[in-house]
């Protein structure tokens, strides 16, 4: 088994870590990210140990308000309160990924260039389905993540019974601008997302509605834990050859 090389470094404050195999070979580089309450080193089944002996450059990082950029107010509050920010992770680890990326990853040894794909779980894949309507992924994968932030929004609203207050009206309406599911046009490349029939975080016909000719949608008789077949089937379509 291929040795794997792990190095945590922090570029312009945000705290990554960056996994691969000890050789000299070019490889494409994938986003990993990881889930609401997670860090980038700490989601399941380490995957980033997998891809790497698949033959990426697994770049992690801790979302905002996770991991290294946890902040005392935001700790303090309640889960519930906390949710109400999920799609402003989203949003900006989408845009952190892209301006690292584009910025200082590219340009280390061994990235091959414009080979840049992304893997998350939960929030981690919404923040791969967001990004792959901002930049010309080579493909994305989303195990058990939402596509819609806006139906997501409103389905924690009822569940928590946030009050539909400016805060909220305000957080509906930008993300209404950005919603993949709604500007699905702006997708860039082919999107692999899992669905759990038993799963009471993320709906099945949540993830199910979100069609187009590009996007491949598996279901598994799973809650929102993913399992390891849902992993390997989603290695198989990074590896893939074909576009779906």
């Amino acid at each position: 088994m291929k040795e794997i090389i792990v190095r945590k470094l922090h570029l312009d404050g945000i705290p990554i870590s960056i996994y691969e195999t000890q050789d000299t070979t070019d490889k494409p580089l994938i986003f990993s990210f990881h889930g609401f309450d997670g860090y980038k080193d700490g989601d399941y089944f380490k995957r980033e140990d997998d891809l790497a002996r698949l033959g990426f450059i697994v770049v992690g990082l801790d979302s905002i308000l996770h991991g290294e950029r946890r902040i005392a107010p935001f700790e303090a509050k309640s889960y519930e309160e906390k949710m109400k920010d999920i799609n402003h992770c989203i949003c900006q680890s989408a845009i952190d990924a892209i301006s690292l990326y584009e910025k200082y990853l590219k340009y280390m040894p061994r990235v091959k260039p414009n080979e840049v794909y992304a893997i998350g779980v939960s929030m981690g894949g919404a923040i791969s389905i967001y990004m792959s309507t901002l930049y010309p992924l080579k493909k994305a994968v989303s195990i058990v993540g939402s596509p819609s932030m806006v139906d997501f929004y409103k389905m924690k609203q009822k569940k928590y019974g946030w009050e539909e207050d400016f805060y909220y009206e305000r957080n509906m309406a930008y993300y209404a601008q950005l919603d993949p599911s709604e500007h699905m046009d702006k997708i860039k490349c082919p999107l692999f997302l899992t669905a759990g029939i038993q799963d009471e975080v993320i709906p099945l016909q949540l993830i199910q509605s979100f069609t187009k000719d590009n996007i491949t949608v598996k279901t598994y008789d799973t809650g929102h834990m993913p399992n390891q077949v849902q992993f390997d089937d989603a290695y198989h379509f990074l590896l893939s050859k074909e576009d779906v």
